[in-house]
C-alpha cells in the first residue's frame, strides 16, 4: 500500500510535509489535532483532520439482500442472481488482496449457484463499481491505493477497460480538472508546482489525450494571461522582450508542459514577437542588393508578386429557367429567359513578379513588365496581412506584394525605415 505525502497547516500557516502513516501516528499522538488541515495534489480545498480517511476503506457498496429463488430460477435447478452476488460480496470482503477475487474462487461460485456470475449480473457489478469511484472521490482525496482496488475490481469484475473507462470517465475527468485548476492557483514555487501536477497526472486513471483535453483550457487562460503581462505594443505590432518569452517557455517546462505541442498558435505568437522585438530594438542592418543603388543601403530584398486595385467589369446571368433542345443536327431549339447585366467590382489583380527592395530612401520594385519606384516619404501607413504587405501611398494607390512568408518582419523594417526618413 502506497503512504503519499500531506500538507499539514494549522491556523492557516503551514507546518510541515508529512507521510500519511506520520500524520496518523502523529494525530493520535496529540501531536496534530483534528482541527489542523491537510492537502495533497487532486483535492479542491484544504480539509481537517478529522476528516481523513481511515487506514482501512473497503467494500464501498452494501451487501446485497438474500432473495429465494424466483419460478424460472427454479425451474432452470439455478439460484437467485442476489445469490451470486452475495458470495462474491463475501469474497471480496476477505479477500487477502483487497478488491480482487481470483479466477478459481470465481469459477466455484458460478458452480455453487448455476450461472456465470459476472455474466448475469454485469448490470450490478457496473453498478458496484460505480458507486466504488463515488466513494473514492467523495472526500476529494484519492489514494494511489484506491486506484489500486480500481484496477483490482475491474479484473475481479470481468470488466474491459473501455467499460471502466465508460464507468469511471467523466467522474475522474471533474475530479482532475477541479484538482489541476488548483494546483496551477497555488501560490508555490514552479518545481514543486510541477511536481504536484505530475503526481495528480499519474494517479488519475484516464488516458493522456483525455487529460490533455482537460489541461489545454486551463493552460491556455493561464499563458494568455502571462504573455499578456510580457508584450508590449510598437507602431501597432505586438512584441515581446526576447528574455522575458524564454523565461515563459522555462516556465512551462517546470511545469511538465509542452507548449509547442500543446498551444501551438500562443508558441507562435511568443516567437513572433520575440523576433519582432529585435528588429524594432536592434540596429537595422544593411543586406547585399544586385541593384547599383549608389550612397543609398539596402536593408530588405526579396522575391515577390506585386499587385494593385483594380476596376473589373464583369457580366452576370439574372436569366430563369432556360433549356435548350437539340432538333437536328446543329439546330437547337432555346426556351426560357437569359437576361446578361454588366457590373463593374474592385479587385485586387496580380500584375507581375519580381523584386522587392527598401532602402534607406525609396522602395524599388523591378519586374519583368512594370518597375517603379517611391521616397520613403510617400507612405502613409504599412500593413502586413498572412500573405501580404500592403503600402498605403500620399498618391497612386496601395502597392501590394505577396509573399508566402516574412510579411512582419517586411512590415517592421519599412516602417523603421519610413520613420528615419521622415525624421
Amino acid at each position: 500500500m502506497s503512504n503519499p505525502s500531506l500538507r499539514i497547516a494549522r491556523a492557516g500557516k503551514e507546518i510541515g510535509v508529512h507521510a500519511l502513516d506520520e500524520v496518523r501516528r502523529r494525530l493520535a499522538a496529540g501531536e496534530l489535532v483534528a482541527t489542523d488541515h491537510y492537502w495533497m495534489p487532486g483535492m479542491a480545498a484544504w480539509q481537517t483532520l478529522a476528516q481523513l480517511p481511515g487506514p482501512v476503506r473497503r467494500l464501498p457498496f452494501p451487501r446485497p439482500v438474500e432473495k429465494e429463488a424466483g419460478f424460472v430460477d427454479g425451474l432452470l435447478g439455478r439460484q437467485d442472481s442476489h445469490a451470486g452476488l452475495i458470495r462474491l460480496w463475501d469474497l471480496l470482503a476477505s479477500a487477502p488482496q483487497e478488491c480482487l477475487v481470483d479466477e478459481a474462487a470465481l469459477a466455484a461460485i458460478d458452480a455453487e449457484v448455476g450461472y456465470v456470475v459476472r455474466k448475469r449480473c454485469r448490470k450490478e457489478l457496473q453498478a458496484w463499481y460505480r458507486q466504488s469511484v463515488e466513494a473514492y472521490l467523495s472526500d476529494r482525496y484519492f489514494a494511489p491505493e484506491e486506484k489500486d482496488n480500481l484496477q483490482n475490481l475491474e479484473r475481479t469484475f470481468g470488466l474491459t477497460s473501455a467499460e471502466t473507462l465508460e464507468l469511471h470517465g467523466d467522474a475522474f475527468a471533474s475530479y482532475f480538472n477541479i484538482g489541476f485548476q488548483t494546483c496551477m492557483l497555488r501560490d508555490i514555487p514552479l518545481e514543486e508546482k510541477g511536481r504536484e501536477i505530475a503526481l495528480l497526472t499519474r494517479l488519475v486513471p484516464l488516458p493522456a489525450a483525455r487529460i490533455a483535453e482537460i489541461q489545454k483550457p486551463v493552460l491556455s487562460r493561464y499563458f494568455d494571461q502571462r504573455a499578456a503581462a510580457i508584450a508590449q505594443q510598437d507602431d501597432g505590432d505586438e512584441i515581446m522582450e526576447p528574455g522575458a518569452v524564454d523565461g515563459l517557455l522555462a516556465e512551462a517546462r517546470q511545469l511538465g508542459v509542452d507548449l509547442p505541442s500543446m498551444l501551438p498558435v500562443l508558441t507562435d505568437r511568443l516567437r513572433a514577437g520575440k523576433q519582432i522585438w529585435s528588429l524594432y530594438r536592434a540596429p537595422l542592418r544593411e543586406v547585399p542588393c544586385d541593384l547599383d543603388l549608389g550612397s543609398e543601403g539596402c536593408f530588405w530584398t526579396r522575391e515577390v508578386d506585386f499587385a494593385q486595385n483594380k476596376r473589373v467589369t464583369v457580366r452576370r446571368s439574372y436569366g430563369g429557367f432556360g433549356t435548350s433542345i437539340k432538333i437536328w443536327g446543329p439546330i437547337r431549339y432555346r426556351s426560357g429567359s437569359y437576361d446578361v447585366e454588366r457590373q463593374t467590382e474592385d479587385q485586387v489583380v496580380k500584375v507581375d513578379t519580381g523584386t522587392l527592395v527598401f532602402t534607406s530612401k525609396r522602395v524599388i520594385f523591378t519586374g519583368s513588365r512594370k518597375s517603379f519606384n517611391f521616397k520613403l516619404t510617400k507612405v502613409l501607413d504599412v500593413t502586413s496581412y498572412a500573405n501580404a504587405l500592403v503600402i498605403d501611398k500620399d498618391t497612386g494607390g496601395d502597392a501590394i506584394f505577396f509573399f508566402p512568408t516574412g510579411q512582419a518582419e517586411a512590415a517592421v523594417i519599412l516602417r523603421r525605415l519610413v520613420k528615419q526618413a521622415k525624421g
